[in-house]
């Protein structure tokens, strides 16, 4: 018990340290490298956070974060202390007490599936998105210092280039809370895997990593799918919370598309290789991504892993 708390409080001061690097390399320049090395620190700042939950239960993960809400407030300040807490222990306290729960069945034990947790995963994508917009509606004065700065940043870009921007610095405020949420979300997300795969490593994890390969979204989320998509095509402006719903379910469906392709991709002599390309070309080409995601969209009503299903021997995580 003393041995749990002791290793719950180390990660939540190892969380707050890697959130404290990563303030500390954005204020040493805007280069491009410094926003690399930015945006590795806030990825794995999550990644004790889930450690201490996945690795030791949900009353860890708590302790974690209490622990880095009151460091990152001494350190830091209580206004940014509590609303990181908000937006990254909050979600990673939900996803670890969802991952860790289970049933058992004549003597079998059956871990929560990975498409229910996808899904909890993507109300946090939305919820992140409404705290986004509140704070911007709310608070006039970062809104408009925002405004400001964004002004700013289009003038520069002009000045350089010679082109006049497509976009105010007002508009791209107004979009900003779309994409805020599944960016952030999708940061959750990663370090979720990284952990679960640092405590497989070591086999301190309590639950098995959960198979996408045989996560199925249901039927009512390819019609939200579709209907978001339609209805963003229809009224043909800015709507953050719409948008940031399209991003979220692209993601899930792209999620389920990659596991088509895995199940499928049994049967490809040069499978390594293949996958490997498609993995290099959805990071580099937006309509890969978007292809992956329409397959995972068709496979709810077509079932592509059941027509190509390969015998048990063959399957793999």
């Amino acid at each position: 018990m003393v041995k749990e708390i002791v290793i719950a409080v180390a990660l939540g001061i190892l969380n707050t340290a890697l959130v404290t690097l990563s303030i500390i390399g954005n204020a040493g320049g805007t280069s491009f490298g410094m926003a690399i090395q930015t945006l590795i620190f806030w990825i794995l700042s999550l990644v004790p956070l889930f450690v201490s939950g996945l690795g030791f239960g949900v009353r860890s993960a708590a302790i974690s974060v209490l622990t880095s809400t009151v460091v990152a407030g001494l350190a830091i300040g209580m206004p940014f202390a509590v609303a990181y807490a908000m937006i990254a222990g909050l979600p990673v306290i939900l996803l670890v007490r969802q991952a860790l729960l289970w049933r058992e069945s004549d003597g079998i034990r059956y871990w929560y599936p990975a498409d229910y947790l996808l899904m909890w995963w993507a109300g946090i994508c939305i919820a992140l998105t409404l705290m986004a917009m509140g704070l911007l509606s709310f608070d006039d004065a970062l809104r408009q210092g925002l405004i400001d700065g964004f002004d700013q940043m289009l003038t520069q870009v002009e000045e350089m280039q010679g082109v006049a921007p497509q976009i105010s610095g007002a508009e791209f405020v107004l979009l900003m809370p779309q994409y805020l949420g599944p960016m952030w979300g999708l940061f959750i997300l990663l370090s979720g895997c990284l952990a679960q795969g640092l405590l497989v490593r070591f086999k301190k994890n309590i639950r098995p990593t959960p198979e996408l390969t045989k996560m199925g979204l249901p039927v009512w989320l390819a019609l939200a799918f579709i209907a978001a998509t339609v209805l963003s095509v229809v009224l043909d402006a800015a709507f953050p919370l719409l948008g940031a719903i399209e991003i979220t379910l692209v993601t899930l469906f792209f999620i389920q598309g990659m596991a088509v392709v895995h199940v499928v991709s049994h049967r490809w002599s040069a499978r390594p290789f293949i996958l490997g390309a498609i993995y290099v070309a959805t990071v580099m080409m937006v309509w890969m991504v978007l292809i992956i995601a329409i397959l995972g969209l068709l496979e709810t009503w077509v079932g592509f892993r059941r027509r190509f299903a390969v015998s048990p021997r063959q399957e793999e995580d």
